[in-house]
């Protein structure tokens, strides 16, 4: 039985390949999971510090990113993602979401896919139970690389309802992925939600 694959430290260097190619591979063990950063399931961005470049939004699209290289904007090159503008100060950027509800997160996927020279260099991500609760990492500070499908499990479940993911010193992420499941208490929130609304 192969033993599941852990966090290990920072990315491989970038190695090229096909800007069109599909980065999701079949190996990683939770993608039967809910992804729980899924918009449609309700998790919604709350606050960034920055989203000059691509909007916030962009990060928690259910689907893969996708590459136009005929789309320009007022700013420049249009990506489908999350990307800052280059920073000319100390300090960092960072993103702060809700989950749907209260949740058990596994496993983390952060993917750079079609960002080259404008991706994160380094990404950390914690977790609160509650928007008031105390932060609690589960990836530590990490180096990223373009263009690359970055997949995480972590060591044990980490109970949360909000996730802030901080980027080194600035740049783009295209998509992030928390896998897990909600707790008995949150499905049960989930479900009085539901039913008032049907109500």
């Amino acid at each position: 039985m192969t033993a599941t694959p852990r966090f290990t430290g920072d990315a491989s260097p970038y190695a090229g390949g096909d800007p069109y190619a599909d980065h999701r591979t079949a190996d990683f063990p939770f993608t039967h999971l809910v992804d729980l950063a899924d918009r449609r399931l309700g998790a919604g961005v709350i606050a960034a510090n920055d989203e000059f470049f691509a909007e916030r939004e962009n990060l928690l699209k259910p689907e893969r990113a996708e590459f136009d290289p005929e789309h320009f904007g007022h700013k420049g090159k249009v990506m489908d993602g999350w990307e800052t503008r280059r920073r000319r100060d100390t300090g960092n950027d960072w993103i702060r979401y809700r989950l749907v509800e209260q949740s058990e997160i596994r496993a983390v996927e952060i993917d750079t896919a079609y960002l080259k020279g404008n991706a994160a260099g380094w990404a950390e991500i914690s977790v609160r139970d509650g928007e008031d609760g105390e932060p609690t990492p589960i990836l530590p500070r990490t180096r990223l690389q373009p263009d690359t499908n970055h997949r995480f499990v972590l060591p044990e479940p980490v109970r949360g309802t909000h996730v802030r993911i901080d980027i080194f010193p600035d740049g783009g992420i295209s998509r992030l992925r928390l896998f897990g499941s909600l707790t008995e208490e949150g499905a049960a929130r989930l479900a009085a939600r539901h039913e008032a609304l049907g109500a």
